[in-house]
């Protein structure tokens, strides 16, 4: 049994419809084969198929979910970039105490 994609499948099927038409000169083969789904066509041919409908698929996020997620996201850094500056000041007084401190042992020599 040969395994074939999906859409390596979908190609026999519309080159053997087109076969059917061309050809043989039987459009009602051709209908036939056209209005067989794609997994009775494999059957029939002997065709296993490698990505079966069905299988499961990562649901792909929509814009307007996409843009509530960057938004999300752009609050959250806005916060914590606020709690940066807010500890960088809480670290800049005490650098600068410690400086200041430096700087007055230096003048008492």
């Amino acid at each position: 049994m040969k395994t074939l994609t999906r859409k390596q499948l979908e190609t026999r099927k519309a080159q053997a419809v087109r076969f059917a038409r061309d050809v043989l000169d039987d459009d009602d083969k051709a209908d036939d084969i056209e209005d067989e789904s794609l997994e009775d066509y494999a059957e029939h041919r002997h065709i296993k198929i490698a990505n079966p409908k069905g299988a499961t698929q990562m649901a792909a996020p929509t814009r307007q979910e996409l843009l509530d997620r960057i938004e999300e996201l752009e609050t959250a850094n806005e916060d914590l970039q606020s709690r940066l500056d807010e500890i960088s000041d809480i670290i800049g007084d005490n650098d600068e105490e410690e400086d200041e401190g430096e700087d007055d042992d230096q003048g008492e020599d």
